[in-house]
């Protein structure tokens, strides 16, 4: 053990920066090994356990636990753990909440020394002798400032587009835009995808959806807890401006073996769990589209949706970035005739358990995903719609993209009031894209390709000295690296690229203290300390949050922090090639991105009902936009390349939700708004960001019908802005050369009409002695909305010829799971 200490403490005094981080964080080190000198059974007076569902023996993390009429209330840790601190002698009634399951209360007393082990039963009934899960609703607002709890296990009954999807179901919360259909991507109180830290068992996750954004790349049947901060988060979570999604994989039955299999019109998904001794779990989840083998009526109108109108001439239509953006799929659409693309995406999730001892749990997670499209093909003849026969190039258009990921945990419980968690995760983000069209006349075409890697390692520590303070120090060192690389072709010869590149190390520690004198009042004050190696200067991000119960069920809320980002992805909208989102690291030239929140709420709540509101502000710096206004050419400086300014965000949220009964749902209504101001674009005057969008309303109902579970969502947004292209000119360099010039019109000055849809599913559960069957029907756009995507300007016509692209229209899909009970 003193061999260790030696270790660690020279690690950390082997930092070249930031004394303040090197004490917190051997304050850390220092309190985890002191705490190995404790005994591993509970101090007198508490009361200790663990949380897990009595059908499989799954951990609960983030589990409520109280003693019922008395101050004493705490949540379970990310392996179902609680402790309650000094619990008078003599009886109580512990009382267990988790969302989706039935709330539990037990009889204790307050100088039992032995840990507790609860089992929760997912809050179903029998009917015809089928257990049919009902009774509570799919999210759980937690009682804490913009925080919302998911439950992926009832997901399943909400439409969907093929994939039962959590972060499509994200979207229809107030606060988040839930009207692309084209990206899975999560834009939160005007944030944008990139600004939010996505976590999967503690690994960064940088993109998250798959088919080009119309599904999010995490496989439900293999998550089981689900967090979102909208904002205000705590010191724990740091690297990012906007949100957290903090998602929790499942661990598997440590003493039965399952397995379930699930079939659609686009994939097909399986899961087993392996049980290990009794001590731990194997759980093993893999997912798989077919659409390479066979093309459903479902794949080809996504996939011709994504395509947007065919053009006569081989030209560059607008495309969007991956995961978002105002166009398809990111790279040029030169296509002259009827092309079968060959596309599959899969995902595999595999976590390993094991707890060694009572005190000690081991976990690895690993995460990999992938999408691959190949549109190429041969010359052909074709007719042309005036009668003329004419020989289309040859193509060559493959592209990939997706993300890999690793993480390992051990969590040890130094005694009841101390907890560590060391983690190692390891991630990574690629993308690449090629496209080469030739033929007698020209041959051009283009290559990009971006990469992200991601090393962390981090020590968390957690200690309760008393039932009203919670203490957490923590300390965390990731290492990023990134390129990005571009390069248009017209023949052997690069016409114009971009190459970026480059790695930095940023060391953080923080300290939070949470106070709970009463079951009234809780306050959390904390401030994590980051040093960047890139800039060398240390950032300070003091963070508080507070919750006052003024009754029984009337609650009032606010936050208040400071966050800094130090890798992001840029917008390049192009208002003819469309986005091309890339990431890249802060440094010397390209300042951190940087926000602060304000946010105020209010909530009244009983039983049944809740009803809640919430109005923030945030201020950026840093926001940047790569230039649209020329074609991009290598060797410029990064200072050419972007607009650099300010940003704010507004808004105020309100919902009203049904959480119990037969009938649940809720009703969220978002007024917002975005803009930035960026120096010397736009004339210097402010304008609307591309994902401002004023007005959503957003309604989702399930109701229980004898053995048939009906859901619908309908949701409506005002329309986003954009820019229209005015001319495109050629001017002529100092050097020679000539740039291709683009005018544009004020920036998002024009606004697309409204968007609405309504989907409706139908769920129903089959069961037999050994297995469950579970048959889910969708209706995507029941009414077959004809939703505007984004608009396409073709400057070679005058006058210049605009397009609508439509959204996907009324849209079918069938879905089947199948498991042993």
């Amino acid at each position: 053990m003193r061999g260790l200490r030696l270790i660690l403490l020279h690690m950390l005094c082997s930092l070249r920066r930031g004394r303040t981080l090197v004490r917190l964080g051997v304050l850390c080190i220092a309190l985890a090994l002191n705490g190995s000198g404790n005994t591993l059974s509970a101090q007198a007076g508490d009361v200790t356990g663990i949380v897990r569902d009595s059908l499989n023996n799954e951990t609960l993390p983030n589990a409520a636990v109280m003693l019922v009429g008395e101050r004493f209330r705490t949540l379970t840790d990310e392996f179902g753990r609680f402790t309650l601190v000094n619990v008078p002698t003599g009886e109580h009634t512990l009382r267990v909440e988790y969302l989706g399951y039935l709330p539990l209360e037990v009889e204790i007393t307050g100088d039992s020394a032995i840990p507790l082990s609860i089992l929760m039963k997912p809050d179903a009934f029998e009917l015809e002798g089928v257990t049919v899960e009902t009774s509570t609703d799919i999210i759980q607002p937690t009682g804490e400032i913009s925080v919302i709890k998911l439950s992926p296990r009832k997901l399943a009954t909400l439409p969907s587009l093929g994939e039962t999807d959590i972060f499509r179901t994200l979207q229809l919360l107030p606060g988040v835009s839930g009207t692309n259909d084209a990206s899975s991507g999560l834009f939160i109180r005007g944030g944008t995808p990139d600004e939010n830290l996505v976590l999967l068992d503690g690994m960064t996750v940088y993109h998250v959806d798959h088919f080009f954004g119309v599904f999010s790349a995490f496989n439900a049947d293999a998550i089981k807890d689900v967090r979102l901060f909208k904002g205000g988060f705590p010191a724990q979570y740091g690297g990012r401006t906007s949100s957290v999604v903090d998602m929790i994989g499942k661990t598997g039955d440590n003493e039965n073996f399952n397995m379930s299999a699930g079939v659609n019109l686009l994939s097909a998904r399986a899961v087993t769990e392996v049980p290990l001794g009794g001590k731990g779990s194997w759980l093993v989840s893999a997912r798989r589209s077919y659409t390479d083998v066979i093309r459903t009526g479902l794949y080809n109108s996504i996939f011709n949706t994504l395509e947007g109108e065919e053009e006569e001439e081989p030209q560059q239509t607008p495309q969007g970035g991956r995961g978002g953006g105002p166009g398809g799929r990111g790279f040029g659409n030169f296509q002259q005739q009827t092309v079968q693309p060959d596309f599959f995406f899969y995902d595999l999730n595999s976590k390993l358990s094991y707890s060694p001892t009572d005190s000690d749990v081991v976990a690895l997670s690993v995460y990999a995903g992938e999408d691959k499209l190949d549109e190429s093909s041969l010359g052909s003849e074709i007719t042309t719609p005036n009668g003329q026969t004419r020989l289309t190039p040859d193509r060559v258009d493959v592209s990939d993209w997706g993300n890999r990921g690793a993480s390992g945990r051990w969590s040890r419980a130094w005694g009841s009031r101390f907890t560590s968690d060391v983690l190692v995760a390891y991630s990574e983000y690629f993308s690449e894209a090629a496209l080469d069209v030739a033929s007698t006349r020209f041959a051009r075409g283009f290559r990009e390709d971006n990469e992200v890697s991601d090393f962390t390692v981090r020590l968390d520590n957690t200690w309760r000295p008393f039932q009203a303070s919670d203490i957490g120090l923590g300390f965390q060192f990731t290492d990023t690296e990134v390129a990005y690389s571009f390069q248009r072709l017209q023949g052997d010869s690069v016409r114009g690229g971009l190459d970026m590149g480059g790695a930095g190390a940023l060391t953080s520690a923080y300290a939070q203290h949470r106070w709970l004198p009463s079951d009234r009042f809780n306050l959390t004050v904390g401030v994590r300390a980051s040093s960047y190696d890139q800039t060398e200067n240390l950032y300070w991000e003091p963070r508080t949050s507070i919750h006052f119960k003024v009754t029984d069920r009337v609650s009032l809320k606010g936050a208040w922090g400071r966050y800094y980002q130090f890798v992001k992805r840029i917008e390049n909208e192009d208002v003819l090639e469309g986005s091309r989102d890339f990431w890249v690291l802060a440094g010397e030239r390209l300042d951190p991105l940087f926000a602060e929140h304000r946010i105020v709420g209010a909530s009244w709540e009983d039983d049944d009902y809740l009803f809640d509101v919430e109005a923030y502000q945030k201020d950026l710096t840093g926001v940047s936009q790569f230039s649209t206004r020329s074609r991009r050419r290598p060797g410029q400086e990064l200072s050419d390349l972007f607009f650099t300014g300010t940003g704010e965000a507004r808004g105020i949220e309100f919902l009203a939700q049904k959480k119990q009964g037969r009938l649940t749902g809720w009703i969220g209504y978002t007024l917002a708004d975005i803009d930035y101001e960026l120096e010397g674009f736009n004339d210097g005057n402010p304008f609307p960001a591309s994902h401002d969008q004023q007005h959503e309303f957003k309604t989702v109902a399930s109701y229980q019908a004898g053995l048939w579970t009906l859901s619908g969502t309908w949701v409506y947004g005002s329309g986003r802005p954009y820019t229209i292209p005015e001319a495109q000119y050629p001017i002529e360099l100092l050097d020679g050369r000539m740039l291709s010039y683009i005018h544009v019109g004020e920036k998002n000055s024009q606004r697309l009409p409204a968007y609405h849809r309504m989907d409706v599913a139908a769920t129903r559960r089959f069961e037999s002695d050994r297995f469950f069957y579970e048959l889910n029907l969708s209706l995507f756009n029941a009414y077959g909305r004809n939703n505007i995507w984004y608009r396409q300007f073709d400057l070679d016509e005058l006058p210049m010829i605009v397009t609508d692209i439509k959204t996907l229209g009324f849209t079918p899909s069938i879905g089947l799971r199948v498991g042993l009970r």
